[in-house]
């Protein structure tokens, strides 16, 4: 059956400048307005906040190539590891591909819009709407797997719904490639393709699952994935142990699983009026009954976010199909002056925050409250931004300076969480610092230290017998880094100590002392 193509009202009359089944041309000039416009916006921010723990983790984790990490893949530290040789110290370099995902994605409302049958006016508005979103604001500013992540998931959606229109097969091995990069950056993209073809199986079109070019990509990213399972497999498959440490800091951040949808709000802003009309559209309108097959997936990730406490920003990948569909359909249902009125008004306002967030923040530290919660900590480092690395390095730069002479051939450090490991490693590379280990998350995954490591600066929270888990024959604490409004775990309750003879060998007990939970020194 063939359904009737979305055209942008007032159209209709024109000679048709495209054949019958092929879509609308694609809007570059409109299209590209919108990219450039949000890419000088969004450039702007690429250097007001300062380094986060994530990003020191993913230049130090680039630094020790591997298959596999304990919380992501390798594709992200490579490109911090390269941009960090590039130019060392540069925020902006490193978080460029962060910019370039978000104006790709961008350019895929519009193209998703196309497909739909969306002309000018639709695909405009569809980019439009994406980066009005906070979402594309987050996703931009600095360096994360969720960067990439989307703007791949939201690439295996255009290929696909391409193909139901063209029957390219070449499409599908597309896409099944850009899922096995994606899986170089997070472990989601499986149940992606799950819920995919479980949308296939009950919408159809079931073709699909007999296209050999289907089975050919889906061998191509099993083959691409064996390093990985392997990592995995050899390591104990700490990917599956972070699931539940991610739910309880998502929780954390909430405020409990009756905060997620007002969390789902805060990433959609007022552009999420049209995500609603996107999904009424893809279950209701006839024009998109072929691309159904995406519905499972996206009722999968809002439950997973809204009941499995799962992080919000796992739903943004959904956003440029959801964009494209509700923008055709309002393209080709019409819509009064009064509507079209409120809808410019909710562009005008999403636009605003959207400035109004690059350009405003982070805040002034003057404003700054004491941060006692791991909610406050999420909130912290949206508006003011991390920081206390100085405060940190100083901190242990003192407490080096107070170990005997006699004592420091063989001394090492190992912090308390991958945060501090992370920000130590960074800057003090200018500094003769001993060597720099940590038990928390990626870091414990790295070559531990030496058995001839008898002496240990130890960094953290609690105490070395709690916090690291070893017994040691002597412990001293040399320096305290307690700034009142200072960072939880980078200058705020933080205490370097001396631990001589620790009871353990490093390079057996090592994977036994590992932690994934992080301990962020807030009492909730």
């Amino acid at each position: 059956m063939t359904f009737p193509r979305a055209v942008d009202p007032g159209h209709t009359a024109r000679p048709a400048r495209h054949a019958p089944d092929e879509p609308p041309p694609f809007a570059w000039r409109a299209v590209a307005i919108v990219t450039a416009a949000a890419g000088v916006l969004f450039a702007a921010g690429l250097g007001r906040y300062e380094f986060g723990g994530d990003e020191l983790y993913f230049i130090a984790a680039g630094k020790h190539p591997a298959f596999g990490y304990a919380d992501q893949g390798p594709l992200i530290p490579l490109l911090a590891a390269a941009a960090d040789a590039l130019d060392p110290g540069s925020t902006v370099a490193l978080r460029l591909p962060a910019l370039v995902a978000t104006l790709v994605a961008i350019v895929l409302c519009a193209a998703i819009t196309r497909e739909f049958g969306g002309g000018r006016a639709a695909q405009t508005l569809a980019a439009l709407a994406y980066a009005a979103t906070p979402a594309a604001v987050m996703q931009s500013a600095i360096l994360t797997t969720f960067a990439l992540d989307a703007t791949f998931t939201a690439a295996i959606s255009w290929l696909l719904i391409r193909w139901v229109r063209t029957r390219r097969d070449p499409l599908l091995v597309a896409a099944w490639l850009v899922a096995a990069l994606d899986l170089q950056v997070k472990w989601l993209v499986p149940l992606v393709w799950a819920g995919l073809i479980a949308g296939v199986l009950l919408f159809g079109p079931r073709e699909m699952l007999r296209r050999g070019a289907f089975w050919l990509g889906a061998a191509l990213f099993t083959a691409a994935a064996l390093p990985t399972l392997w990592w995995q497999q050899v390591n104990g498959w700490p990917q599956l142990g972070m699931g539940a440490v991610i739910r309880g800091e998502q929780l954390a951040t909430s405020g409990g699983t009756w905060a997620m949808p007002w969390q789902i709000i805060m990433v959609t802003g007022p552009m999420g009026a049209l995500l609603l009309i996107g999904m009424w559209a893809g279950a209701r309108w006839e024009a998109l009954r072929p691309y159904r097959f995406l519905i499972p997936i996206v009722c999968a990730w809002l439950l997973a976010v809204l009941l499995g406490g799962l992080r919000t920003y796992y739903v943004v990948g959904a956003f440029p199909g959801l964009f494209a569909a509700g923008a055709a359909y309002l393209a080709w249902r019409g819509v009064g002056s009064w509507l079209r009125a409120c809808g410019l008004a909710l562009v005008a306002l999403g636009v605003a925050i959207s400035v109004l967030a690059v350009l405003a923040l982070p805040i002034s530290e003057t404003h700054l409250r004491p941060t006692d919660t791991y909610a406050q900590i999420d909130w912290r480092a949206r508006l003011f931004g991390p920081s206390g690395w100085n405060d940190l390095l100083a901190g242990v730069e003192d407490a080096h300076g107070r170990v005997p002479a006699a004592e420091r051939p063989g001394l090492i450090i190992i912090t308390q969480n991958y945060w501090q490991a992370a920000g130590l490693e960074h800057f003090g590379r200018t500094v003769r610092l001993p060597p720099i280990y940590s038990l928390n998350r990626g870091y414990g995954y790295f070559p531990p230290p030496p058995d001839t490591a008898t002496t240990v600066l130890y960094v953290g929270v609690d105490a070395p017998d709690t916090g690291l888990g070893v017994e040691c024959a002597e412990v001293i604490a040399l320096t305290r880094i307690d700034r009142p409004l200072g960072f939880p775990s980078v200058n705020r309750d933080v205490t370097v100590w001396l631990c001589r003879e620790p009871r353990v060998h490093w390079s057996t007990d090592w994977p036994s002392l590992r932690t994934l939970r992080m301990v962020d020194g807030t009492s909730k």
